[in-house]
């Protein structure tokens, strides 16, 4: 888990983050610790209703890296974060506008998290986003929409 934050005061910032996390049985590790699970991407997403095979074609063409299609039909193009600005330009110009959009960090390798443990991360993440010098949380934990749904 990646957690980044925006404060004016660092030590009050790692006291909640600490406290967070030890109470729901997990630790704070060093800065850094678990980036190399993680790789920053350009991220643009559509709803299922996009035409697949014309925004395949159009976001390769315009250097995206990868076209990932979600169990409900979600479409996320992937781009290098240097890139992701000039490739989006060109699918919005195209009338490709994601329905969202920004640079953000995918797990390089994702653990199935089932039952009690996938409720516990979902709270501890739920948790974390609470704070408020929390600006975002990244997981490589795999959670299924069961799951989700019941929170």
């Amino acid at each position: 888990m990646i957690v980044d934050c925006l404060t004016d005061n660092p030590a009050r910032a790692l006291a909640q983050l600490r406290q967070v996390f030890t109470q729901f049985g997990g630790s704070l590790g060093a800065p850094g610790s678990v980036a190399y699970l993680f790789k920053p991407v350009g991220r643009m997403s559509y709803p299922s209703a996009m035409d697949l095979a014309g925004l395949r074609r159009l976001a390769f063409d315009a250097g995206a890296e990868d076209i990932v299609v979600g169990p409900a039909g979600s479409i996320d193009v992937l781009t290098d974060p240097w890139e992701f600005d000039a490739v989006r330009a060109r699918l919005s110009s195209a009338g490709f506008v994601p329905a969202h959009f920004g640079v953000t960090e995918r797990a390089s390798l994702t653990v199935p998290l089932a039952g009690s443990a996938a409720v516990w991360m979902l709270r501890l993440q739920a948790a974390l986003r609470d704070l408020e010098e929390v600006q975002s949380v990244y997981t490589n934990a795999e959670i299924p929409d069961e799951v989700v749904a019941q929170l």
